[in-house]
């Protein structure tokens, strides 16, 4: 992963300036942290939509599971805990891959149907999941892509504010996802 900002940089901002204020009486110290990578998974992605579903820590690694030519599926962990999981498969259209009644979507919490990423897509308290029609192979097929927010207290800690960083990231993630399957649309 190549990385392209300093997670919290605002927030270091206004440490830098509460840290300067104390530092006559307190000393000084400089807190661990890691930089947001753009890329994620092998898929370049907006950091600036990751590093909201990423908790603080000091490093953030990824590993890869190759599932077949039409899957994949890669795990994020901030500082050993796994925190994100993303996975992409090409499927045959026509698929009904993103539903209300869809128990994995249920069971991350209140799947709502949004706008604005591929064919159809839904956003719930800990995932979002994405369909679109493509074409694999010179075959028409669709991309499904998920993710999954693992950890015990994801952030944000508020789910509203969680559920709108799931559509941002995964309005970055998911188009460049399906084409680094080859699903091209």
């Amino acid at each position: 992963m190549r990385p392209a900002r300093r997670r919290g940089t605002r927030a270091l901002a206004v440490a830098a300036l509460a840290g300067a204020l104390a530092l006559v009486s307190a000393g000084c110290g400089e807190s661990g942290g890691y930089a947001v990578p753009d890329r994620v998974c092998g898929v370049p992605v907006d950091a600036d939509t990751l590093g909201p579903l990423l908790p603080d820590g000091e490093k953030v690694t990824e590993s890869h599971r190759d599932k077949g030519r039409e899957s994949g599926s890669c795990r994020v962990t901030v500082d050993d805990t796994l925190v994100l999981y993303l996975a992409g498969d090409v499927t045959d259209r026509g698929t009904e891959a993103v539903s209300l009644e869809d128990r994995g979507l249920r069971r991350l919490g209140e799947p709502a149907l949004v706008q604005g990423v591929g064919d159809r897509a839904a956003v719930a308290d800990g995932g979002a999941k994405a369909v679109a029609s493509c074409t694999y192979e010179g075959e028409p097929r669709q991309f499904v892509g998920l993710v999954q927010l693992e950890s015990d207290d994801p952030v944000p800690a508020k789910t509203a504010d969680r559920r709108d960083a799931l559509l941002a990231f995964l309005k970055s993630w998911f188009p460049a996802a399906g084409k680094a399957q080859g699903c091209a649309s």
